[in-house]
């Protein structure tokens, strides 16, 4: 017996999208999957994150430059290893991109990034907005000390760890099969 509920079904639905509109996200959408974004849980409540939202074209050009730049010669996976093409957008052309960086000090960090960007991405599909994790612009982002620190401010102390690309699908993507053996439950009863 499945139980189905707008959430249950705004999880199962949800897809990575890589073609997006150039159709710029509304602020009032934004703004509330900003506020679901901080509501995400984390261990203690330390919110051991940065956030930057970037929808400034120019600015979005110089992040994707930077990756380019980071790229050349290394054999990278999946679209990134196309780095070098014409026309390539590390983030797949969307309007709108979210920087998250993760306090260095803060063993659990990482986790509490992962689970802030599964609230926006989720908050962001119940609203008709697709995303895309981008972890492959980590590293060239947070080795650039003039975008890091000056233009997107987030300080020494936090690591970058990956962008997610924002905007409305241009794209149905299929569902691609997912291995439920991965998942076991383990009971013990008397």
């Amino acid at each position: 017996m499945y139980m189905e509920n707008s959430v249950i079904t705004n999880i199962l639905t949800r897809r990575s999208i890589r073609k997006y509109k150039q159709q710029q996200i509304p602020t009032e959408v934004l703004n509330r999957i900003l506020d679901c974004a901080v509501m995400s849980p984390s261990a203690l409540n330390k919110q051991p994150w940065q956030v930057r939202i970037i929808q400034d074209e120019k600015l979005l050009t110089d992040v994707n430059d930077t990756f380019i730049r980071w790229a050349k010669g290394k054999q990278l996976p999946g679209s990134a290893s196309r780095a070098q093409e014409e026309g390539f957008s590390v983030f797949h052309h969307a309007p709108t991109l979210i920087i998250v960086a993760a306090d260095k000090t803060n063993n659990y960090a990482p986790i509490d990034c992962g689970i802030l960007a599964q609230t926006i991405m989720t908050a962001a599909h119940s609203l008709g907005i697709g995303s895309c994790v981008i972890g492959s612009m980590a590293q060239a982002t947070d080795n650039d000390k003039h975008i890091k620190n000056d233009v997107l401010a987030i300080d020494d102390d936090h690591t970058v760890i990956f962008g997610i690309a924002l905007g409305y699908a241009d794209e149905t993507p299929i569902v691609k099969d997912r291995d439920r053996s991965k998942i076991r439950l383990i009971s013990y009863r008397q």
